[in-house]
């Protein structure tokens, strides 16, 4: 009986690990942005954009579109980015909690 209270106990704590404790569990000033690819180079940027994944969170993955929810962290360097890239954005949700 010990043995098994043992790996219930076991396979409890190695699920409640599973679950990351940064996530945010609320959505306060996150937004979603509309990404409009024009370039193979426009799609590099987003990609390395998602490998962040504490910042961008991936939505819609179109062919010329793509949506993209950023924390509040991430949103001036994520515009500006934009910018520096010439990649038109839009923002379709502006506060993700709301």
């Amino acid at each position: 009986m010990r043995p098994l209270i043992a790996l219930l106990l076991l396979i409890t704590a190695w699920k409640s690990s599973l679950s990351d404790p940064i996530l945010p569990r609320f959505y306060e000033n996150y937004s979603v942005y509309k990404i409009f690819i024009k370039t193979r180079s426009d799609q590099q940027v987003i990609d390395g954009l998602l490998k962040d994944t504490d910042n961008y969170n991936l939505w819609h993955r179109g062919i010329k579109v793509v949506h993209i929810m950023v924390s509040p962290m991430g949103k001036d360097s994520f515009l500006a980015l934009m910018r520096k890239e010439n990649i038109v954005v839009e923002v379709l949700i502006k506060n993700v909690q709301t």
